[in-house]
C-alpha cells in the first residue's frame, strides 16, 4: 500500500507540474495590470518600479515561472508562495489562517451528505417505483438541478429575512478569538445545507441506479433464496457491492465542494478559501490566485488518490 501510494504521489508530479504551467499562462497573460490599485496620482513611479521588482512583474514570464514554481515547493518557508499584493502578508499565511473555516465547512457538509444520501438513495432502491422512490427521486431531480448560487440566495433570504433565524453570513456573531460552538454552528447551518443539499440530490440518485443494478444480482437472489432476511441482504450484501463505483464519487466529492464553496462561501461571506479567492480574482492579486489554483489541483490528485485506496477496503478482493 505505501509503495502503491508513494508511486501514484510520483505520477500526480507532471499532472501538478500542468495545471500550474497552464494558470499561470492564463492568469498572467489576461488582460489588466496587477498593480493597477498603485497606479494612483500620489504614487510616484520609482514606487511603482519597486513594487514590479518585489514582485518579479519586471523580469521575462519564463524566469517569472520558473521562480515561481521553485519556491512553490518550499513550504517549509514562510515566503515560499510570495507575498500578498493586497495584504503585504506572505500567502502560505494567509491561507493557513482560511483553511480551518473551509475545511470545516467542506467537512460538515460531505459528513452530512454521507449520512443521509446513503439511505434515501437506498430506500428508492429497495422500494422501487413506490411513492417513496417517486418522491426522492423528485426531490433529487430539482436539488441537482438548481444552481448553487440560486439555491444559496434562496436559503439566506428564507433562513435570514423571511424567518429571521439564521445571520445573514459570517462565522461568528463577534470578532472574539473564544468563538462559542454554537454560535458557530448557527452560522455554518445555511451554508453547509447550500452545498449539502445538491451533493444529497447527486449521490442519492447515484446510490439508486448502484444499488438497482445490484439487487437484480443472482447472488442476491440466491441470497433471499437461502431464507436470508431483507436487511441482511440489503445491508450486508447488496449495499456494500453498491458502494463500490459510489466510491469514485466521494474521491471527486472533495475538489467538487472546493469549487462549490468558492460560490458558497461569497454568498454567506464564510471566511474561508472560496471567498479570499473570489476576491483576490477580483482585485488581481496573482500571487493568491495562482495559491488557489494550484490548491484545487492538489484537491484533485488527493481526492483520486482517496478514492482509489477506498476501493481496497470496501472491496477485499482489490490489492495494491
Amino acid at each position: 500500500m505505501l509503495t502503491y501510494i508513494i508511486r501514484r504521489i510520483i505520477l500526480a508530479i507532471p499532472i501538478l507540474l500542468g495545471v500550474a504551467i497552464i494558470s499561470f499562462l492564463l492568469v498572467y497573460l489576461a488582460p489588466g495590470d496587477p498593480l493597477a490599485q498603485f497606479r494612483v496620482p500620489n504614487v510616484r513611479p520609482e514606487v511603482l518600479d519597486r513594487l514590479a521588482e518585489i514582485y518579479g512583474f519586471n523580469k521575462p514570464l519564463p524566469e517569472q515561472f520558473i521562480g515561481w514554481i521553485t519556491n512553490y515547493v518550499q513550504v517549509w518557508n514562510p515566503d515560499a508562495w510570495g507575498l500578498s499584493i493586497t495584504y503585504r502578508r506572505p500567502v502560505l499565511e494567509l491561507i493557513a489562517e482560511r483553511t480551518p473555516a473551509t475545511l470545516l465547512l467542506m467537512g460538515t457538509s460531505l459528513a452530512l451528505t454521507v449520512v443521509i444520501a446513503v439511505p434515501l438513495g437506498m430506500l428508492a432502491a429497495v422500494k422501487q417505483y413506490s411513492w417513496a422512490d417517486k418522491i426522492v427521486t423528485t426531490f433529487a431531480t430539482i436539488g441537482y438541478a438548481m444552481p448553487s448560487f440560486v439555491l444559496g440566495t434562496f436559503l439566506l433570504y428564507i433562513g435570514a429575512i423571511w424567518f429571521r433565524v439564521f445571520p445573514f453570513g459570517g462565522m461568528t456573531s463577534s470578532l472574539r478569538v473564544e468563538s462559542n460552538p454554537l454560535d458557530i454552528a448557527w452560522h455554518l447551518a445555511l451554508p453547509v445545507a447550500s452545498l449539502a443539499i445538491q451533493s444529497i440530490a447527486g449521490w442519492s440518485r447515484y446510490i439508486r441506479a448502484s444499488m438497482l443494478e445490484v439487487l437484480h444480482q443472482d447472488y442476491i437472489r440466491t441470497a433471499k433464496a437461502k431464507g436470508l432476511s431483507a436487511n441482511r441482504v440489503n445491508f450486508r450484501h447488496a449495499l456494500r457491492n453498491a458502494l463500490i463505483p459510489v466510491v469514485t464519487l466521494f474521491g471527486l466529492s472533495l475538489p467538487a465542494l472546493i469549487a462549490g464553496a468558492v460560490i458558497t462561501e461569497t454568498i454567506f461571506s464564510w471566511p474561508g478559501l472560496g471567498s479570499f479567492g473570489v476576491t483576490a480574482i477580483g482585485q488581481r492579486d496573482y500571487p493568491v490566485i495562482m495559491a488557489f489554483v494550484l490548491l484545487g489541483g492538489i484537491a484533485v490528485v488527493i481526492g483520486n488518490l482517496v478514492a482509489d485506496i477506498l476501493y481496497g477496503v470496501v472491496d477485499p478482493r482489490i490489492k495494491y
